[in-house]
């Protein structure tokens, strides 16, 4: 299909040009030159034996790095972790082993050089008290739709003899165990979709036990978002039907999508279809985040436009009735 409308490129040029000239001509200039610092790091020191599966990195804050790169190898010089983070700590989980790491400060212009490779071993410990259990999937605040055969996964404790898990649901403030397990030798555990039976936040819990030393890690946990309320139906605001607009000029579309009536509100998308036939089988489809979307026409003629919502547990809503733009 020919292309007869477009974003406003015209006013998002202007402003990516002076973003760009903003950041090269001030970044340079105000961005410290890092090349001659060095990071002082704490923890872990050269040599140092760590008897827990939960790593704890630290350094010192260094004046003018917006973020640091942490990079981790084992004992065949493999680079096993290579990681950005804006803070001065991070803790990361290892099996036993020897270790080396290293850290640099960064900013937008510069970095300072690596420290010096620290060497340092885990070792294997029966005392759970002080480890942790790292859960891998589903990503906290996991929003779904669906209750069936939710998979989670966490990372293994080579001490740990077994491990149990709990399903809370939290909803209006109030918390209710649904069910719990023990004497899981598997690192993975779905959860039973017939508890999922209601639009609230389900938390799902780990915890790892050594039965030799009788100690247990504490609970790890994440939430899982249920969704299954159906996003209302947006309404059209403007332009009205039967406006018309001038060809080559910014028009503005604008939309309501009302109050969520659902007990958990997943982030929405708004899909705006915009064509020139009422069954809308050439539409140009923009995706955006607001209730708003400026488009630029050029090319005269009549336009229909349409909006639904997605959400992000996969629900979505029917489509709007359509509006008539005409372009003279």
């Amino acid at each position: 299909m020919k292309k007869r409308f477009k974003i406003n490129k015209t006013l998002i040029s202007s402003l990516l040009s002076l973003l760009v000239l903003s950041v090269f001509s001030c970044d340079d200039i105000v961005e410290e030159d890092l090349a001659n610092d060095l990071v002082v790091t704490i923890t872990p020191s050269s040599g140092q034996v760590i008897t827990s599966n939960a790593v704890s990195f630290q350094w010192n804050n260094l004046e003018g790095a917006d973020d640091y790169r942490v990079q981790i190898e084992n004992n065949t010089n493999v680079v096993i972790l290579d990681s950005v983070v804006s803070t001065t700590t991070l803790e990361y989980p290892l099996n036993p082993g020897a270790f080396k790491w290293r850290v640099r400060g960064e900013n937008f212009a510069y970095h300072t050089a690596y420290t010096f490779p620290i060497a340092f071993s885990v070792e294997a410990s029966n005392d759970l008290t002080n480890q942790t259990v790292f859960l891998n999937t589903p990503t906290n605040n996991y929003y779904t739709n669906s209750g069936n055969g939710i998979i989670t996964t966490w990372a293994s404790i080579n001490s740990a003899d077994s491990y149990t898990f709990e399903l809370e649901k939290r909803l209006s403030g109030n918390t209710t165990t649904l069910y719990q397990e023990a004497g899981i030798t598997a690192t993975t555990y779905t959860i039973d979709g017939s508890y999922l039976n209601e639009d609230a936040a389900y938390i799902w819990k780990v915890k790892a036990l050594n039965t030799t030393t009788m100690t247990e890690t504490i609970y790890a946990s994440r939430s899982i978002l249920f969704d299954s309320t159906v996003p209302n139906v947006p309404g059209l605001l403007s332009p009205a039907n039967n406006a018309t607009a001038v060809v080559n000029t910014n028009v503005v579309f604008n939309w309501d999508s009302g109050t969520d009536p659902g007990n958990i509100n997943a982030p929405l998308t708004h899909l705006l279809e915009i064509a020139t036939n009422t069954n809308f089988s050439n539409a140009e489809v923009y995706s955006t985040t607001t209730l708003t979307q400026g488009i630029t026409f050029v090319v005269t003629g009549d336009y229909y436009w349409r909006v639904k919502t997605r959400d992000q547990a996969g629900n979505e809503s029917a489509y709007s009735g359509y509006n008539k733009i005409t372009v003279n």
